[in-house]
């Protein structure tokens, strides 16, 4: 439905996305988050007790795999 909006195949599942081989929420692929317009985000980690959200001022043209969601995703797992 989102076509080429994605940019990258994506698993879906019901409510939030799992993380999934690609790591989009984390290196758990138990985490699981959604992403929203533009390179907001939200995911949580259970394993790791990590949830984050992140909204932009300005909006990128991505509405998965966004490189900002993706450099703060690791900068956040790389400080734990």
């Amino acid at each position: 439905m989102l076509g080429e909006g994605l940019g990258d195949d994506t698993e879906i599942a019901l409510d939030p996305w799992p993380s999934g081989p690609e790591g989009s929420y984390g290196p758990d692929p138990r985490a699981f988050g959604h992403d929203g317009a533009g390179g907001s985000c939200g995911l949580a980690d259970p394993e790791a007790g990590l949830a984050l959200g992140y909204v932009m001022n300005r909006m990128g043209p991505r509405i998965s795999a966004d490189p900002r969601k993706k450099a703060l995703v690791e900068a956040v797992y790389g400080a734990l």
